[in-house]
């Protein structure tokens, strides 16, 4: 065979292999980069994977805080169970004297039976001189949930209560940064009003304990260094911005002054 012809078998040989191997790497690389396409191809899902990547990094064992849900509650009964739903039961309960007449009124806290995360609402029933009780409004934001995360328990302990003023009091107590809280609501011009909040938390070498007279504008912080033997405190004195009348079925106690 000739030096010249053998020069060209080996250069189409040579080609040959070439060819070979890019069609090889071009299908290998093409295979690969097969799920990254159908990933482009539905970006649905790249955003609900960066959402879900998102929640856990960001909020780690944590759960979206509850929205209020749209159950209805009777609007009138004759006995305190026809306002509660078949899917809740009564968590507590008080009776007294709340509105202007002297005809003794209910209030519930209401728990799904289900959910022990979910929001409860309170409701609010006034005794009717004819018998039975009309629901006056209900607020899904004046009580807490019981747990939180799915079994951390909110609160150690908590009460409701009508006081000989006509005082609506919800008290709740807790250990750690939820701490205790006391608010106060009454009657005014027909409409039940935010009138007080009282709050204590204790932190690493601090107390602080805040007043807040809603109807005179009026709070007050008394901070306690618990780092010193004889624990001194410093009180300070503020002024609540002018606003109407904060009402229980519309407010939510731990945000309205949380500027």
């Amino acid at each position: 065979m000739k030096k010249q012809t053998k020069i060209i078998l080996t250069f189409l040989a040579c080609i040959t292999i070439i060819a070979i191997a890019f069609i090889y790497k071009l299908h290998w690389f093409g295979a690969g980069m097969k799920p990254q396409h159908a990933a482009i191809s539905n970006p649905e899902h790249v955003v609900e994977a960066a959402r879900d990547t998102q929640e856990v990094l960001l909020n780690p064992k944590t759960e979206s805080p509850k929205e209020a849900t749209q159950t209805e509650f009777s609007p009138s009964g004759n006995t305190v169970e026809d306002f509660v739903p078949g899917s809740y039961k009564i968590a507590m309960d008080t009776k007294g004297l709340l509105n202007n007449d002297e005809l003794e009124d209910v209030v519930l806290v209401l728990q799904n039976k289900t959910d022990s995360t979910d929001l409860r609402p309170t409701l609010i029933l006034l005794k009717q001189p004819e018998g039975g009780y009309r629901l006056y409004a209900s607020s899904w934001l004046a009580v807490g949930a019981a747990y939180i995360n799915g079994d951390y328990q909110q609160y150690d302990s908590e009460d409701i209560s009508i006081d000989q003023k006509r005082n609506l009091i919800i008290s709740t107590y807790g250990s750690g940064p939820v701490g205790n809280r006391e608010t106060r609501y009454r009657f005014i011009d027909n409409e039940l009003v935010f009138t007080y909040m009282e709050t204590f938390n204790a932190g690493a070498g601090q107390h602080t304990r805040a007043t807040y007279d809603v109807l005179n504008r009026k709070v007050t912080v008394e901070d306690t260094n618990t780092m010193k033997e004889d624990m001194p405190a410093a009180v300070s004195h503020g002024t609540l911005p002018q606003h109407p009348l904060y009402l229980f079925k519309e407010i939510d106690p731990t945000t309205v002054f949380s500027e």
